[in-house]
């Protein structure tokens, strides 16, 4: 009977630590997580326009750098403000928007003193069944976290993420997932499946912390543009096999089918993995790739995915012109799509839409943003030829003429 009694108290004592370490870091997560308010009046392709409302947490206090999500800050067209716990909210600048993954760093002027840094796991490693808890503002109710457990970094929709049970709702977006054991952040919540339970997903923390570094010394952290394409086998969790070069022929030695397992002598196992390794870098890499019971190495040159923050772009009487959103066809075809289209604009009502290509103005194919605005620009109709995906079945494209009578057209750069 002594026993076990000896052994209650213990455990109750026990009990009572990790209750009391849980509250320790949840109380440290509210000096360095902030909420997060954007407005959007005229969106790149990515975003949309409006209001909305997220999270982020401070990770530099002498540069004022702030992590939240891409989806959060919008990139670039929009006002961003931060608030920190008993303060007000204060104006935020994009510092990098990721091109690839759901991140971004903004900076902002004024920290408080009592605002702590948010401390990193930057680790590859495996987080199966780790306790954490996902901080930030879910429907309104400010600095609140939810608990679970990691599930594992899973490969989902071509890229590594951290899935777990803690609920991640909207206002959550841009926060920190905890972990419970060490209080360090092992990932930012990022997104849950509609229409499920428990399955909710953060960005994973080594692309992000390597990203921070790069920026701090003045590289540019973007991914890698990469000429190949990869197939997934999901059932073997293979997510790296060549299914052809996006661009144009293989590299030399280099055949469908191979499985790459290496790169630059670091062994990899998925896309983001990949891409993580490559970072900061441009040239040539050194592959390795399996082709059966074979390994075979071959040499892949690549270049930094462009700036989201050099980003030019053009306004046209409601709607946004910029770069084709995607790389491997802009690349192909150097063609311009309107990212969005205001509501009731005068570019909508002569039949402009999202996602529209311009081919041609009066016969001439634009070459850059300002070669396009100088086009648009001046008295007298314009004849301008567009491409968008066909409204029977989105296999072929459907083709349109519109006259276009020259309002507002000004160019910009991301702010």
């Amino acid at each position: 009977m002594q026993q076990l009694k000896i052994f209650s108290l213990v455990l109750l004592f026990l009990l009572g630590s990790l209750a009391s370490a849980t509250a320790s870091i949840l109380e440290d997560a509210s000096k360095y997580a902030v909420r997060i308010k954007t407005s959007i009046s005229y969106p790149f392709f990515e975003d949309e326009a409006g209001v909305s409302n997220g999270a982020g947490f401070l990770v530099d206090k002498d540069r004022g750098w702030i992590i939240t999500n891409a989806h959060v800050s919008g990139r670039g067209t929009g006002t961003v403000e931060v608030l920190f716990k008993d303060n007000d909210f204060q104006e935020a600048e994009i510092v990098y928007v990721d091109p690839e993954l759901d991140f971004s760093i903004l900076t902002v002027k004024d920290i408080p003193d009592s605002a702590l840094v948010a401390q990193l796991d930057c680790k590859t490693r495996r987080l199966n069944g780790l306790e954490v808890a996902a901080f930030g503002h879910p429907h309104s109710l400010y600095f609140s976290a939810s608990r679970g457990i990691v599930s594992k970094v899973r490969f989902y929709e071509g890229h590594d993420w951290v899935q777990t049970d803690a609920a991640i709702n909207p206002g959550n977006s841009g926060g920190p997932l905890i972990s419970l054991d060490t209080g360090l952040i092992i990932g930012i919540n990022a997104m849950s499946l509609k229409d499920s339970e428990g399955l909710n997903f953060a960005v994973p923390m080594a692309p992000v912390c390597k990203s921070l570094e790069l920026l701090k010394n003045n590289f540019n952290p973007s991914p890698p543009l990469l000429p190949l394409s990869f197939a997934s086998d999901n059932v073997a969790e293979n997510y790296l096999i060549v299914a052809g070069n996006r661009l144009g022929k293989l590299s030399e030695g280099i055949q469908i089918g191979d499985e790459v397992i290496a790169v630059n002598g670091i062994e990899i196992s998925s896309p983001t993995e990949l891409a993580t390794e490559l970072r900061g870098k441009s040239g040539n890499a050194e592959f390795t790739f399996k082709r059966g019971e074979t390994k075979i190495k071959g040499t892949v040159e690549f270049s930094p995915k462009s700036k989201i923050t050099e980003r030019q772009y053009l306004m046209v009487d409601g709607g946004l012109i910029a770069e084709d959103i995607y790389p491997e066809r802009f690349v192909q075809e150097k063609h311009y799509m309107f990212h969005s289209v205001r509501k009731g604009s005068y570019a909508q009502r002569i039949g402009f839409g999202k996602g529209e290509v311009v081919l041609t103005i009066d016969g001439v194919k634009p070459t850059s943003i300002e070669h396009l605005e100088k086009l648009l620009s001046g008295e007298g109709e314009k004849e301008i030829i567009t491409r968008h995906w066909s409204s029977i079945d989105e296999l072929f494209y459907d083709y349109f003429k519109i006259d276009y009578e020259p309002g507002f057209v000004r160019s910009y750069n991301v702010p």
